[in-house]
């Protein structure tokens, strides 16, 4: 099924993708586009590490297993940990790689793997959760949409841990070699081109998403030292029409294809 869905979706681009110019700043940023069928093959992956997860946790929520709380963050908390263990895909959080790093984002612990470039983070999934405004249950299904939507500062699942009795998801992802930091023309033009126009001074959305927390002046947004722009970790906001694909994705790959030529357009 897989390979038909991909022989559908491919296009004529190289696997490697094509690389297009951004306006502004010294004129050298520019951006890789890949083609739909390997962004459609990525987010299929990521939907089969995450599915079983996603079946323990609705399992652990059916048995009220926040009945102590009527705090829903705290349900889902607890459903994320029994639900790992079920699903074989907890870790102790001292088991987690990597050199504490100097810099604490206001969502994650980041720990550095020198060696490897690359970057451990032990986040906390609702600690930015009132500026994303989708559902607690929705939060396993981030690094899936951020892939997506950022496909060269890929989020690899590692895990869920526990931190004082609360639900940490842990990423890994390759370590970006820079401190410059694109303008804010050049960042908007990046999203539009992505189908993301300006809902207001701080967001950029379509009918499904919306991304936030990618001013020049934050640290989501970097030039690399190949003078691409990379979107590390912005917030995204799953709208209604969103969450409704992902119930569906769980379902079958067919629907993973779908979802990913709703969200990555051909056109950049």
């Amino acid at each position: 099924m897989i390979k038909s869905i991909i022989k559908f979706l491919k296009g004529g681009e190289d696997a490697r993708g094509t690389e297009i110019r951004v306006s502004g700043g010294n004129g050298c940023e520019r951006r890789v586009v890949h083609p739909v069928s390997t962004i459609c093959e990525q987010a299929i992956s990521d939907f089969c590490g995450i599915r079983m997860l996603a079946t323990a946790c609705a399992y652990e929520r059916s048995r009220d297993i926040g009945a102590l709380s009527p705090n829903p963050i705290c349900r889902e908390s607890l459903a994320l940990i029994a639900g790992a263990k079920k699903a074989g895909c907890f870790i102790e959080k001292k088991d987690v790689p990597g050199t504490r790093y100097t810099i604490r984002t206001g969502e994650s612990e980041v720990r550095l793997v020198q060696k490897d470039g690359e970057y451990y983070k032990i986040k906390n999934p609702f600690a930015k959760l009132h500026l994303k405004r989708h559902s607690e249950r929705y939060v396993i299904f981030e690094h899936v949409i951020h892939n997506i939507m950022f496909p060269d500062c890929r989020l690899e699942f590692v895990g869920i841990a526990e931190d004082c009795h609360e639900a940490r998801i842990v990423y890994r992802q390759n370590a970006v070699r820079s401190e410059l930091r694109p303008e804010d023309g050049q960042i908007a033009e990046i999203l539009n081109q992505m189908g993301l126009s300006s809902d207001n001074r701080y967001e950029f959305g379509n009918e499904f998403l919306f991304v936030t927390d990618v001013g020049q002046d934050d640290d989501n947004v970097l030039v690399d030292d190949e003078n691409r722009i990379r979107f590390i970790d912005p917030i995204i906001g799953f709208k209604s029409s969103l969450q409704e694909l992902l119930m569906c994705a769980l379902e079958s790959d067919k629907d993973v294809a779908e979802l990913v030529k709703h969200l990555y357009q051909n056109d950049r």
